[in-house]
């Protein structure tokens, strides 16, 4: 293992999904159950966003339904990352990507969990600095 190797090894393939027209009620909930600080939003198969923590407790504080208020007025979206830093972005990989590259896209994002789609399984997860560095150490 080491900078070159892919990031698949370190992923977290528990993450819960939800859809950006699901209500922020069933979110928490699937959060709950797995004790996850996130859920990935997926839309046609593919992740567009991400819910966290910190984007429920913006929501509640904005006064939010958690009935009648949708994750997408909520979450946070995936965009392409340029040179520039973004705030909170929702950054996501392919889980083929090299263990270097990830730990750079962390870097230039200002984030500590990636999300990460594996597109052959039709899977989609989250993969944390500290799994990235057990791998890059091994």
């Amino acid at each position: 293992m080491g900078l070159n190797d892919e990031i698949i090894d370190a992923v977290d393939w528990n993450t819960p999904t939800v859809a950006p027209s699901d209500s922020i009620r069933s979110a928490i909930q699937k959060m709950v159950i797995i004790n996850a600080s996130a859920v990935g939003v997926i839309s046609g198969g593919e992740i567009v966003g991400v819910l966290t923590e910190m984007d429920l407790m913006i929501s509640i504080d904005r006064g939010d339904d958690f009935d009648n208020t949708q994750v997408a007025r909520c979450m946070t979206a995936c965009e392409l990352l340029k040179d520039e830093k973004v705030k909170s972005p929702c950054a996501q990989l392919d889980s083929t990507q090299s263990v270097e590259n990830a730990l750079g896209v962390m870097n230039r994002a200002g984030v500590h969990h990636l999300m990460v789609s594996d597109v052959e399984n039709n899977r989609v997860g989250v993969v944390s600095i500290l799994g990235l560095l057990k791998l890059a150490i091994k």
